[in-house]
């Protein structure tokens, strides 16, 4: 039985299209982020990212393998699929580039030399997400193979994702890899003065202090809260982009909210905001997460992908391929200035055996809170994360 790899990045913005695919893509942020959070860690993830590259092996996919990726992924995979999701790229693209803000999306598809490749699945690589085939030698050059892979992720990423596949990771049972990649840099439509950025005390989950720096500015902002937080939304610069904080209103709450946070109840909160003028202090912050994702899907509904049942004979007609692994890192910096986010998931593939107030609002997140980069347009999340210890 042959297994599968699949490398792939991405960062944040979203889409104004099929509904049904935002829907599917918000559905799968929010189990990812619930099946990855852990109590005492920050938290940067790009399930959307992971999305595209599970998406990328459904046009390969046959049978009970691809019912449960379609299924993890909250998704109706038919003939229209790849094309609308190509639209929704093509969509986040254009909107993530402007107002001074880049957004780099790129695809590949890497195949040991001589392995032979569906002409269909190859096409829809192609033609859909824009993945042309390169060949390489994984049997007798693994750590070359590796190493060309890894230029190309740092390339797509302004070097932000390094060593996606760790030496000795590739070898020479691998046959297929996949990789997807976005960067994403966002200025704030309003940023903040540098000059007024100061020390003061973050509160972690334990109840201790803790030294950081905050950024300080009041402006008019999309606001709301519920019964357990506050929601402020940030924009950025001429995108439709935008940065949304859910902060507790106790230094304790972020473990109800989490319990809370579903693709329904996201969207009723974010339905609610509305213009108020709000005085921000918020850390700066660097949040990164590196992960082995195939317990995890294995666990959310796809096991078969991983086993000596699956079936991708969609890409290789003799149908033994399979899924080894599903590694993940990302990584989201807030400044003054905007945001600056990258992630990269790689799939490897071996041979087998309420309402705001009028008046000014204080919002102070010194303590634990959620934080999301989505397109206020469609609602579609690129990023989800959590902030409990801030490093910068």
């Amino acid at each position: 039985m042959k297994r599968l790899v699949v490398p792939l990045l991405l960062a944040a913005t979203l889409y104004a299209g099929d509904s049904r695919i935002v829907s599917g893509i918000n559905s799968f942020n929010i189990a990812s982020y619930q099946q990855l959070a852990r109590a005492d860690a920050n938290l940067a993830l790009s399930p959307f990212n992971i999305a595209a590259a599970l998406s990328m092996t459904l046009p390969g996919a046959r049978g009970r393998t691809a019912t449960e990726i379609a299924r993890v992924l909250h998704q109706h995979y038919d003939s229209s699929y790849d094309s609308d999701f190509a639209v929704l790229v093509d969509d986040l693209t254009k909107a993530g580039n402007t107002g001074a803000n880049e957004l780099l999306n790129a695809n590949g598809l890497w195949v040991q030399k001589g392995f032979p490749i569906q002409a269909p699945f190859k096409e829809a690589l192609a033609n859909q997400y824009h993945a042309p085939i390169v060949l390489l030698d994984f049997v007798t050059n693994p750590e070359s193979a590796r190493e060309e892979i890894n230029r190309w992720t740092e390339q797509h990423t302004k070097d932000k994702i390094k060593e996606l596949f760790p030496a000795g990771s590739l070898n020479d049972q691998t046959r297929m890899v996949l990789t997807s990649a976005i960067y994403f840099y966002g200025k704030w439509q309003d940023p903040f003065l540098a000059s007024r950025t100061e020390a003061g005390s973050f509160t972690l989950q334990s109840g201790a202090l803790k030294q950081t720096k905050f950024m300080h500015q009041t402006s008019h902002f999309n606001y709301t809260e519920t019964s357990s937080s506050q929601i402020l939304e940030m924009r950025y610069a001429g995108s439709g982009l935008a940065f949304d904080v859910l902060l507790p209103k106790t230094s304790t709450g972020l473990v109800e909210i989490e319990k809370s946070l579903t693709s329904g109840n996201l969207t009723a909160w974010l339905g609610n905001l509305t213009g108020c003028n709000v005085r921000v202090s918020l850390p700066k912050f660097r949040a990164e997460s590196e992960f082995s994702l195939g317990k995890t899907l294995s666990a959310m509904g796809m096991p078969t992908a991983f086993t000596n049942n699956a079936d991708f004979s969609g890409i290789d007609s003799r149908g033994n391929l399979a899924i080894s692994e599903v590694e993940h890192k990302a990584f989201v910096d807030v400044s003054e200035q905007g945001t600056e986010a990258a992630a990269a998931t790689g799939i490897t593939a071996h041979p087998a055996a309420m309402r705001a107030p009028q008046s000014t609002v204080v919002f102070r997140a010194d303590h634990p809170f959620l934080f999301i980069i989505r397109d206020s347009r469609s609602g579609v999340m690129l990023f989800i994360g959590r902030l409990v210890n801030p490093r910068s």
